[in-house]
C-alpha cells in the first residue's frame, strides 16, 4: 500500500512465564483502564481449544504470556471480567471463549475493532492486518497464521507476529471511537458489544445443541425430538473425550440416525456414515437417547408463512435488499452488519402473512430498525416504492 510504513516485526519480546510478571502486567492494565488482548490456540483435534500463548498490550507496552509453562491466568481472567477496564480485541469471541471455559470469565467492557470498523464505514469482517494498514498506515509481516503455537521453543518470527497482533489495538480503538462519535454511531456499536458481554455467547447448552446441527430442516417434530437428545449426547461425549464433535458423529449421520430411529445396535450399524468403532463404543448411549426422545414432547416448530406469502417475499426481497444497501451506502456502513437476504425474505413473508413478531427479526430491533427496518416494513406494506436515480446510491424511496 502506497505510503504505508513497515511494522515493528523485528522487535523480539521476552515471553513471561512467572506470576510476578503477570501481576505487573495486570496492574499496568488496571492503571491505564484499558488493554488489548489476543490469543494463539489450537483446536483442530480437540473439543476445547488449547491455549498456547496470550498477548497483552497496555498503554505502556506489549507482553507475551506462556500458559503452557504453568503460568496461571486467574488474575488476567478477572481483568477481562472487570467492567472498569476496557478490553480491546479483533474478532474476539474465540479469545473470550477460552477464558470463559477455563475460568468462567464473562467480559464486561468490550471494544471489538473489527465490528467497530464495520460501523465506521471501513467494511465488514476486515482481517487484522488490513485494518492495521487502513487505520495506521503500517504494513505487517504475514506468514505465521497457521503455525503450531503449542510447539516450543517459539521462533523469533512467531514472537514478532504474536506481538504485532496486539501492538496496534489501542491506537485503532482511539481512531475508531472518534470516528463513531463523529458519525453518531457509538451507541449503536456499544449495543452490538452487548453480545460479547453475555454468558450465553460462550456457554454450552446441551438442550440447544441440536440447533447447531446443519441440514435438520427435513425432520418431523418427533424426529427433531430425537435429534435434540442425540445432539446433547454427542456434545457431552465430545467434551468428555476432548474430540471435535464431528469426529464423534458427523452432522449428516446424526440427522440420518434421528430420521431412521434405530432400535438396536445392528440397525445403527446399518446407517451409512456411522463409524464401526464408534457404533460399537456408543450404541447403547445412542439407543438410550432415542428412547428418551419418545417420552419427550416433539420439538415445536414455528409455522411457516402461507405459500403465497413466501412467493411474494421472494419476489420483493430484491427490492428490499436494494433499500437496505442504499441506506447503508448513504450511511457509509457495511451492509453485512445490518441484515442478510434470507432475513429480509423471512421478514417480508411474515409481513404478508400478518404474523410479524419483532422478537424473531433483528431488523425490527434497536439501531437496525432505525437504519433500515422501518423502511423494509414500509416497502412490504406498500407505503413506499423504489425508483432508479442517476447518482449514488442509485435507488430512491418514494412515499406512496
Amino acid at each position: 500500500m502506497t505510503g504505508a510504513t513497515k511494522g515493528s516485526t523485528q522487535e523480539i519480546l521476552p515471553v513471561l512465564r512467572d506470576s510476578a510478571s503477570l501481576e505487573g502486567v495486570v496492574a499496568e492494565a488496571r492503571e491505564g483502564g484499558v488493554f488489548g488482548l489476543d490469543t494463539e490456540f489450537l483446536r483442530e483435534k480437540t473439543y476445547r481449544a488449547r491455549l498456547c500463548l496470550v498477548q497483552v498490550a497496555t498503554t505502556k507496552g506489549v507482553y507475551l504470556l506462556d500458559p503452557l509453562d504453568g503460568l496461571e491466568l486467574d488474575s488476567l481472567a478477572k481483568l477481562i471480567a472487570d467492567p472498569e477496564v476496557e478490553v480491546i480485541v479483533h474478532a474476539g469471541r474465540q479469545d473470550f471463549e477460552l477464558f470463559y471455559e477455563s475460568h468462567g470469565a464473562v467480559p464486561a467492557n468490550v471494544f471489538d475493532v473489527q465490528v467497530a470498523a464495520a460501523f465506521a464505514g471501513y467494511g465488514a469482517s476486515l482481517p487484522y492486518g488490513r485494518l492495521v494498514e487502513t487505520l495506521t498506515r503500517t504494513a505487517l509481516t504475514k506468514g505465521e497464521s497457521y503455525t503450531d503455537w503449542c510447539r516450543r521453543p517459539l521462533t523469533s518470527a512467531q514472537l514478532s507476529y504474536a506481538a504485532d497482533d496486539v501492538r496496534y489495538l489501542l491506537k485503532m480503538e482511539g481512531r475508531l471511537r472518534s470516528k463513531l462519535e463523529s458519525l453518531g454511531r457509538l451507541d449503536w456499536f456499544l449495543d452490538e458489544m452487548a453480545f460479547f458481554e453475555a454468558a450465553d455467547a460462550y456457554a454450552t447448552d446441551l438442550t440447544n445443541a441440536w440447533r447447531k446441527v446443519s441440514g435438520r430442516g427435513s425432520l418431523s417434530g418427533r424426529q427433531m425430538a430425537a435429534l435434540r437428545e442425540l445432539a446433547a449426547w454427542r456434545e457431552e461425549s465430545a467434551a468428555k473425550r476432548d474430540l471435535p464433535r464431528g469426529w464423534v458423529v458427523k452432522d449428516q449421520t446424526l440427522i440420518e440416525i434421528a430420521r431412521r430411529l434405530p432400535a438396536n445396535a445392528a440397525a445403527l450399524k446399518g446407517i451409512r456414515g456411522i463409524n464401526a468403532r464408534e457404533a460399537e463404543r456408543s450404541a447403547s448411549q445412542i439407543i438410550d437417547a432415542i428412547e428418551r426422545s419418545k417420552d419427550a414432547p416433539p420439538v415445536a416448530s414455528v409455522p411457516s408463512p402461507p405459500r403465497n406469502a413466501q412467493a411474494r417475499a421472494r419476489m420483493l426481497s430484491g427490492l428490499a435488499d436494494a433499500v437496505v444497501r442504499a441506506r447503508c451506502e448513504s450511511a457509509d456502513m457495511a451492509t453485512e452488519l445490518v441484515s442478510t437476504r434470507g432475513e429480509l425474505e423471512a421478514l417480508l413473508a411474515d409481513i404478508f402473512a400478518g404474523t410479524v413478531d419483532p422478537a424473531r427479526h433483528r431488523l425490527l430491533r434497536g439501531w437496525r430498525k432505525t437504519l433500515a427496518g422501518d423502511a423494509v416494513v414500509a416497502l412490504g406494506e406498500g407505503r413506499v416504492a423504489v425508483r432508479s436515480i442517476d447518482e449514488p446510491p442509485y435507488v430512491e424511496e418514494v412515499e406512496l
